[in-house]
This record gives C-alpha cells, sequence and structure tokens, in this order.
C-alpha cells in the first residue's frame, strides 16, 4: 500500500550505518516511480468508481424494478445483508481457520484423524473447495475432487504435495460438469465403482450473477442449473450409498448457501427456473442460494423423520475473493475492490472453516436436529427472510417437488 511504501522510505532515510554513513537500502520501485504510484491510485478510484456505480444501479433495481422486488425488495435485502454480513465481521475475529478447526475436530498433530473417511468436495480445484480438500487430505481423509477440468486439478494437487509434504488422505480425481446435468450420474457411477463409503458431501462450487440469462445445456437459466439442479441431482443419486454408510457412521451434508439467499424476501417455486424475461443476476443469485438453504432444511427434516443418522445444513463462508463472480466486473468490484465492503471480506483459510465445521465438529449434529440449518463463522446463525423456516410454511417441500419434477429425466 501506499502507507507502507511510504513508511519504507522514511525508514531509509532514517537508516545509518555503523559510523553514522547511510545504509543502502534498496526503495521499493513504487517509491523510485512516481508515475506507478499515482497509477495505482488512479486504478483504485477508478475500481471504486465502478463498484459504487454497480452499488446504485442494484438499490435502485431493488426500490423499483417489480421483477426484483418479487424476489428482494429494500427491506429483505437491508436485513438480509445486516444480519449476515454485519454480524459475521462483527465476529470475524473469532472465527478459526479451515485447518484449525480440523485440528479441533482430530486433535493436535493427529494427521491419520480422519483415516478410513470419505468426502466428495464439488469443485474442489481451487478457492474454498481447495481449502477443503487440503485440510481434510492433510488430516487422512480420501477426497474425492469433483471437477471440471482434471488437468486443472492434477496441477492443483501438485502444488499441494510440493507445498505440504506428504498428505496422510488419498486424492482421487472424477469429472463432472455441474452445469450439464448429462455428466452427473456417470459421475456418480464412477464413484459408486470404486466402491467406497460417503462420509461427507460437500456441495460447493457454484457461479455468480452473470450478467445475462444464459442457457445451460439442457435450456435452464445457468446458474439455477449450476448452483442447485446440479446438487440435488448429485445428492439424490448419492443417496443410497449414504443412507448405506449411515447404517455405521455418521453422515454430513453441507451445502453452500450465501448472504444473498438471506436478501430474498420470496421465491416463487413454480417460476424455477427463472425465466429469461424476469432475470436479475443478483436477485436471482439470491434466488439460487436461498434454494440450498431450503433442500438443506427438508432433508434434514426427511433425516430426523427416518431417524437416520445423517445431518444437512447450509453454510455462508463469507465474502471471499475467490474468483467468483467472473465477468460481472461491477459485482466484483464492489465485493472483493470496494474500500467500504473490505470490512466484510474474509481469507480463503477462515472462509472455509465453517464448511468444515459443519462437517466435522460433533456438537453440530445436536444443534441440527434441534432445528438449527444455517451457518456462518462456524457458529449455528438464524435463517432471515425467506431462508427462515417460518417464514412460509412448506416452502421448501414446494421446491423440492419442483426441483425433482425438473431433474427427474437426468436420474
Amino acid at each position: 500500500s501506499l502507507g507502507r511504501q511510504i513508511g519504507a522510505h522514511r525508514a531509509a532515510r532514517a537508516s545509518v550505518g555503523p559510523r553514522g554513513a547511510p545504509r543502502s537500502i534498496a526503495l521499493p520501485s513504487a517509491m523510485r516511480s512516481p508515475s506507478l504510484v499515482r497509477h495505482r491510485i488512479a486504478d483504485a478510484v477508478r475500481e471504486e468508481g465502478i463498484a459504487w456505480s454497480y452499488f446504485g444501479k442494484l438499490l435502485a433495481d431493488v426500490a423499483r424494478d417489480p421483477c426484483v422486488r418479487a424476489r428482494m425488495d429494500m427491506h429483505s435485502f437491508v436485513t438480509g445483508f445486516a444480519g449476515v454480513s454485519g454480524r459475521e465481521a462483527l465476529g470475524v475475529h473469532r472465527c478459526p481457520t479451515c485447518e484449525q478447526v480440523v485440528e479441533q475436530a482430530c486433535g493436535q498433530g493427529n494427521f491419520t484423524g480422519l483415516l478410513g473417511k470419505v468426502a466428495i468436495v464439488t469443485g474442489a480445484s481451487n478457492g474454498l473447495g481447495l481449502e477443503n480438500a487440503r485440510c481434510l487430505m492433510k488430516y487422512g481423509c480420501h477426497v474425492v475432487w469433483a471437477v471440471r477440468n482434471p488437468g486443472k486439478a492434477e496441477a492443483a494437487l501438485k502444488c499441494l504435495e510440493a507445498r505440504e509434504g506428504h498428505l496422510h488422505g488419498r486424492a482421487t480425481i472424477l469429472q463432472v460438469e455441474l452445469s450439464d446435468l448429462t455428466t452427473i450420474k456417470p459421475f456418480v457411477e464412477s464413484f459408486l465403482a470404486l466402491g467406497l463409503p460417503l462420509h461427507y458431501l460437500i456441495c460447493n462450487a457454484g457461479i455468480m450473477a452473470p450478467k445475462e440469462w444464459i442457457p445451460s445445456p439442457q435450456g435452464f437459466e445457468l446458474m439455477f442449473a449450476t448452483n442447485n439442479l446440479s446438487h440435488f441431482l448429485l445428492t439424490e443419486l448419492l443417496m443410497h450409498r449414504i443412507e448405506d454408510t449411515a447404517k455405521t457412521a455418521e453422515v454430513r451434508i453441507v451445502m453452500l448457501s450465501s448472504v444473498a439467499g438471506a436478501c430474498c424476501r420470496s421465491l416463487d417455486p413454480d417460476k424455477l427456473p427463472c425465466p429469461r424475461e424476469e432475470y436479475h443476476e443478483f436477485a436471482e443469485y439470491g434466488v439460487t442460494k436461498a434454494l440450498d438453504c431450503l433442500h438443506a432444511q427438508h432433508l434434514q427434516r426427511q433425516f430426523k423423520g427416518k431417524g437416520q443418522n445423517i445431518v444437512a445444513c447450509a453454510v455462508h463462508p463469507g465474502i471471499i475473493g475467490t474468483g467468483l463472480g467472473q465477468g460481472n466486473r461491477g459485482l466484483t468490484s464492489l465485493l472483493y475492490g470496494g474500500a467500504v465492503t473490505s470490512l466484510f471480506r474474509k481469507s480463503v483459510e477462515k472462509g472455509a472453516a465453517t464448511t468444515l465445521h459443519c462437517a466435522l465438529i460433533p456438537e453440530v449434529a445436536d444443534q441440527v436436529r434441534a432445528g438449527a440449518s444455517f451457518y456462518f463463522n462456524c457458529a449455528p446463525q438464524k435463517p432471515l427472510n425467506v431462508m427462515s423456516p417460518g417464514a412460509d410454511a412448506g416452502l421448501a417441500e414446494r421446491c423440492y417437488s419442483r426441483v425433482l419434477e425438473l431433474a427427474r429425466p437426468y436420474m
């Protein structure tokens, strides 16, 4: 930053050798080039301008656009953001890192604590998914990387092994393209052929807010297909293996939701997927993330009703610069580049922590069975607006029925 550069410059001027002669200290390149400093300041100002221009338009849409207001109005937007990201920022100093969570679950230095356990992590080759995979494997878990690009995953795994040294858990890389529902069943068949149990299903991958309505290969709106339909289908097709595993061990299913879901006031199952003419990138992103939480709530009611040893919940990882939202310059500038929103950002290490907290920490099971369904900062939190179980009795079940109807041809 400019402040650090100036501090380094002052330190260089003040430093002297043993006889009072100035030491030879290399100044940062930015201090040797005032024009570079000016360019960086101009870039920061430009980024801030893009961020706030987008935010202004978003607020105008939330306030005035009927299609947006049907899903997200000013009250739900403000209460959802303040109730999730605001509270999260106040407590982030108490949030552990992902590795600290696994250490808490397994014991310090017990790098074989998860031997015999098996996890599937979607989107394991980068960002939060990669950090989840790394920490699980470090403590002995066999992690199945469900990824779109196996070559990229192999390169990421080699980098992990070079940096970490020996990892006690195995990695198995299997290809799946979540936006294309015809790839889900072959992925599941490949996993089942391994003859492994399944203790942790981590539905991590997703996309955020394409600027335009884009069709998936099956003609569904792309975000809905990637974030919801694919993970729904994956969970359903794996359910027999999950239930078999649960006969001898506890199973956890973790869905990645978001603060955007808490900003939704309502959603209509009959309008899933979103019609092209009613598409709004942020409102529809919020719908997909609310659906993730509602899906977890529905699953948990089923498991509890059957007395099964399976726990399902949803998490908000935080606002984290992982590349999510590429292609939407305004939104990514607001979330990852804006000065004010820096107050709400988390590191990948802390952002990935709540996912593994929900997968591994013993007390989560009792919390979820008692009614918890939504977590951030490694703690159960109140689901807000449309995600609240009391907001619309039966909404989660109606959503489940609608998504099942759309997914059934690919089962």
